[in-house]
């Protein structure tokens, strides 16, 4: 049943509002106010479907009403009649300026006031249904976006420990650098929206290594200039396979792929860029997938303690890492442990990339 109030200071414009209001043919709750005020106060707390409201009023007449309800939460859409006995076209404007939906002449005529209510409560209610109907869409819409958010997160995730199955231990390498990689992002300001982009792209830094031959990435043992050579070609080859994809993890990981391994003093590969010529994202991945490596155990090294990878992290500012990235590591730090206590590598290990062998040589 619809919810119709009444606003007039008046007893007997009240009454005879409220008698049309109860007929049979208008089915209606009715709430009467003596005072606007007690009104909108009321408004707060519920919205009707129905508000008839006189004009002529001692303390707030009914424009300023209208103007004040019209400004409420929630009260946007709520059909309101103002009452009047004045036949004043400057009043109308008026009031439909201040959000007036229609008008009724005192006195007021029962068959105008049954029509005009029974269609103002007929569009109320198809506001609320379709309204109703936006809402669940909307939470379709959502659930379904979350889904494929998901969906599209353990994709690369998987597709991230593809990259590192035939070399990389099985353990949270991928997990692990990759929150270190947002962590960092954050504390240099980066938007969060950016640092997100971050952390979902990061995992697929070294993709590239699926076209590495395992002669090369399976070899026990120090690996010859040659073989170094050839497997520096694994950020070229993760920028080719990456690079043509219209998702923007894959775009953004296509540009990681190929960075990853620049240094800052010029003297990283595949290009030997330099500063700020090396892509952010990619200066960034370079501290957290380092300091990742030089603090995980591997078939030819133990490894190293905190406080030795962090004093390396360190000593490499401003020739193998940007300095801001590792003030940012720095000033992060005690939430990049707790990560790497949040998530330890699994006690079996298969073999590691010799690339971060090097690294941490």
């Amino acid at each position: 049943m619809s919810d119709v109030w009444i606003v007039d200071d008046q007893l007997t414009g009240r009454m005879v509002l409220e008698r049309l209001a109860s007929l049979p043919e208008a089915p209606a709750t009715t709430r009467m106010f003596t005072s606007p005020a007690d009104a909108l106060a009321a408004a707060h707390a519920s919205v009707p479907d129905l508000v008839l409201v006189d004009y002529q009023m001692p303390q707030m007449d009914g424009v300023a009403f209208t103007h004040a309800f019209r400004s409420l939460p929630g009260c946007g859409e709520t059909p309101v009649v103002v009452v009047t006995s004045f036949e004043d076209r400057d009043l109308r404007c008026r009031s439909l300026e201040a959000g007036a939906t229609d008008f009724l002449t005192k006195p007021v005529d029962p068959n105008e006031f049954l029509a005009r209510c029974r269609n103002l409560l007929t569009l109320r209610s198809q506001q609320k249904l379709i309204r109703g109907r936006a809402e669940w869409l909307e939470q379709q819409v959502a659930e379904a976006t979350r889904e494929i958010q998901l969906r599209e997160r353990d994709t690369l995730l998987h597709l991230a420990r593809a990259g590192e199955y035939r070399d990389e231990e099985t353990g949270n390498h991928v997990v692990r650098m990759s929150r270190y990689s947002r962590l960092i992002a954050e504390t240099l300001g980066i938007p969060a929206e950016r640092c997100a982009l971050l952390e979902l792209s990061a995992p697929m830094h070294d993709i590239g290594k699926i076209g590495i031959s395992d002669t090369i990435l399976l070899k026990e043992g120090r690996l010859a200039p040659q073989e170094f050579e050839a497997l520096k070609a694994h950020t070229t080859i993760g920028y080719e396979i990456l690079k043509g994809s219209p998702s923007k993890y894959l775009q953004t990981g296509a540009i990681i792929a190929l960075g990853h391994h620049e240094r800052f003093d010029g003297s990283g590969y595949p290009g030997g860029l330099s500063g700020e010529e090396i892509p952010l994202f990619s200066r960034i991945v370079a501290v957290a997938d380092v300091y990742d490596a030089l603090t995980s155990e591997r078939p030819y090294k133990r490894a190293w303690p905190a406080a030795e990878a962090v004093a390396c992290i360190r000593e490499e500012s401003g020739k193998h890492f940007d300095p801001a990235c590792v003030d940012a590591f720095l000033a992060c730090y005690d939430r990049i442990r707790a990560v790497q206590d949040e998530l330890p590598d699994p006690a079996e290990r298969k073999r590691s990339c010799r690339d971060l062998r090097a690294c941490a040589s």
